[in-house]
């Protein structure tokens, strides 16, 4: 019986996840198996012509008929004479279930590769995780600064008659002017459309709003681009909109995806502002004004990395003010709980924060 590790990294060269030491281990192993040689080349078959990205209908048909492709060559490759001695036999069973087994770990090691499509060679992508912030310089000088738990994708160079990026999440961007081709940042909310300008975004999928902050120039928010549905914002206002998240099943992952939707059930309501609060986290503040605690508890985990739940939904809305610097998550609790009301944090076993 061939070397069970030929096929876990059979497994992993099919779902494009070997290492180059990994490699040449394989290589090293598939001289020692000749028998072994065949299977790799039905295996990895199958995902040689799979340049572009597949639908989800798609990547099931495909599989399909690589499963019986496979199965098709092995029964070949394995039954070509007929023998009823239990040695023959046997070996025939074990290899067909060697195959099966690599065949279902390339399966689901793979098929997340397959059904989603491959990261454009021109684009770039950053993500910050819970409890960092990045910054980064774009392509033709504009400088975002990324808040925890956000992601911004971008090109590696501008070109067309707009400069386009995407976010989800929090960002602040200071733009680069160029009056010939406009800055366009898209959520799954809203587009904000300008030409030079500072400007904050939050996006969240699990927030129940999504606001823009202007702080120099001017910008807009675009709403429906077909319909020439703008909203147009002057220094220091602030624009939020309503959103609803419902949840979409993947028909391949079988795992479900936040789809917001816009709540625009009256005119959009403009605030003056000194958007002092929205920005305050470029200078690594966590500051926020009169926001109910469960809204301050998600700028908690984001800005700290932790997981805070409620033991007493009463204490949802209670209201706060504050501004931190430089403190530690447990000194701006202790803070919280002496100016804030009637609430407590006590942390668990797990390291997960109550709010009782």
């Amino acid at each position: 019986m061939m070397d069970d590790q030929i096929w876990n990294l059979l497994a992993k060269k099919v779902a494009n996840e070997l290492l180059p030491e990994e490699e040449k281990e394989l290589a090293r192993l598939l001289q020692q198996h000749p028998d072994a040689s065949y299977t790799k080349e039905i295996l990895t078959q199958g995902w040689k012509d799979k340049q572009k990205p597949l639908s989800s209908g798609d990547t099931e048909i495909a599989l399909e008929k690589h499963k019986r492709r496979l199965e098709s060559a092995v029964e070949v490759e394995e039954i070509p004479v007929y023998s009823s001695r239990r040695g023959n036999i046997r070996r025939m069973t074990v290899r067909i279930a060697g195959v099966a087994a690599a065949l279902l770990m390339a399966f689901f090691m793979g098929r997340k590769w397959w059904s989603q499509p491959k990261m454009d060679e021109n684009r770039q992508q950053l993500v910050t995780h819970k409890g960092s912030r990045s910054q980064v310089k774009l392509p033709d000088g504009t400088t975002v600064w990324l808040n925890a738990g956000s992601k911004l994708d971008y090109p590696k160079q501008f070109t067309g008659k707009r400069r386009e990026v995407t976010l989800e999440g929090e960002a602040f961007f200071t733009v680069t002017k160029d009056a010939q081709r406009p800055f366009m940042v898209r959520t799954k909310s809203f587009s904000i459309r300008v030409l030079g300008t500072e400007f904050n975004v939050r996006a969240y999928p699990l927030e129940d709003s999504a606001v823009t902050s202007l702080v120099t120039g001017s910008v807009e928010v675009v709403l429906d681009e077909k319909k020439n549905q703008v909203v147009r914002l002057k220094p220091n206002e602030k624009l939020s909109i309503p959103t609803i998240q419902l949840m979409q099943e993947d028909s391949v992952e079988h795992n479900t995806a936040p789809v917001v939707i816009r709540l625009i059930k009256s005119p959009l309501t403009v605030v003056r502002d000194s958007v002092v609060t929205e920005t305050a986290w470029v200078e690594n503040k966590l500051a926020f004004k009169r926001m109910p605690l469960e809204k301050v508890a998600v700028m908690l985990e984001q800005w700290f990395g932790v997981e805070i739940r409620f033991k007493n939904n009463n204490k949802r809305q209670e209201y706060l003010t504050g501004v931190f610097q430089d403190e530690s998550l447990e000194e701006v609790l202790k803070a919280l709980e002496l100016t804030g009301g009637s609430f407590h944090f006590k942390t668990d076993k797990e390291g997960i924060i109550w709010i009782e």
